[in-house]
């Protein structure tokens, strides 16, 4: 398996209002615009698979809309709506964002074991 995934997006061709969501070689993520920057991370829920890509936006945090379990895009920890760490094992998987020579979104194998 590759440690790199060129998604062929470039992130002028993302919504910041919404996530784009996609299959990668890891799985399925979704890719977030925060203050410019693009944050990839899983596209659901690991508590009962809720639709994360669907839920809540708020700055670098993202909420399920099944149970309101909260996640921060940037580490992928379980977070309040404010952004303060739960005591939680529970996480999501972010990826490394880079940009291809071309100018597209290039994604990193995941950080933690999937």
């Amino acid at each position: 398996m590759s440690d790199s995934f060129d998604t062929g997006l470039r992130p002028d061709e993302l919504n910041p209002e919404r996530p784009h969501p996609l299959e990668t070689p890891w799985g399925s993520f979704a890719l977030y615009v925060v203050g410019g920057r693009v944050h990839a991370a899983s596209s659901f829920c690991p508590h009962l698979e809720g639709p994360l890509f669907q839920g809540t936006q708020r700055g670098e945090v993202i909420m399920c809309p099944w149970h309101f379990w909260c996640f921060s895009l940037v580490t992928g920890k379980r977070v309040d709506i404010t952004g303060r760490v739960f005591q939680s094992a529970a996480r999501i998987q972010v990826l490394p964002v880079s940009q291809s020579p071309a100018g597209t979104i290039v994604l990193g194998a995941p950080l933690l074991p999937t």
